[in-house]
């Protein structure tokens, strides 16, 4: 009866290494040797045995930041005009998580982005009719829990104007903003109690 053995390593590069044993002979020195050999391999590729570990995957920043800029359209009836994807279709198409969306559709009912006791603009684009110049996004930095944060300047013909950060989270193999902050400070993010206008 032959016997078989495997051992084979976790790590996908050149450090694989994947070492058959067959036949019931003894084990002679040149294979103790050989064995030993590969288990240094092994070791020096930094292999483990027998459990593994599961990383997260590097983000996709560049897919990140050109969905986060999909928040914005180009306006079909004005040339170099850009206005917010809400205005289009109720958020419908935006790369927006749900929750997102009803945070949005929760404050527009409650009148916060009308111009009688509300910012008196709109909160993706930050204003009212939208902006002459293409968003640019200035940055897109990867964190650890796998988002990608991706800060939008929108206007530039008003310097007040704050950018836009968009958190992009990967779900359902789509990118889409889990959270957006106009400006910075406590009241930035748009799940705050009174989100900045």
């Amino acid at each position: 009866m032959a016997s078989r053995s495997v051992v084979v390593t976790n790590w996908g590069h050149w450090c694989s290494t994947s070492m058959a044993l067959a036949g019931s002979r003894p084990i002679g020195p040149l294979r103790v040797l050989l064995a030993v050999a590969a288990v240094a391999v092994l070791v020096g590729c930094g292999a483990t045995t027998g459990t593994t570990s599961a990383s997260s995957p590097t983000p996709d920043i560049a897919s990140a930041k050109q969905a986060a800029l999909g928040l914005f359209v180009a306006d079909p009836s004005t040339t170099n005009h850009w206005i917010a994807c809400s205005n289009v279709d109720n958020w419908a198409a935006c790369p927006l998580s749900t929750t997102v969306k009803a945070r949005l559709a929760d404050l527009t009912s409650k009148g916060y982005f009308g111009d009688v006791g509300g910012c008196g603009e709109e909160y993706i684009s930050g204003t009212q009719n939208g902006f002459n110049n293409a968003p640019q996004a200035l940055s897109a930095v990867a964190r650890a829990n796998g988002t990608v944060a991706v800060v939008i300047q929108r206007s530039t013909a008003n310097p007040r104007s704050p950018n836009l950060t968009s958190v992009m989270t990967l779900e359902g193999g789509k990118w889409l903003a889990s959270d957006l902050a106009s400006g910075t400070g406590a009241n930035a993010s748009i799940f705050a109690a009174k989100p900045n206008c």
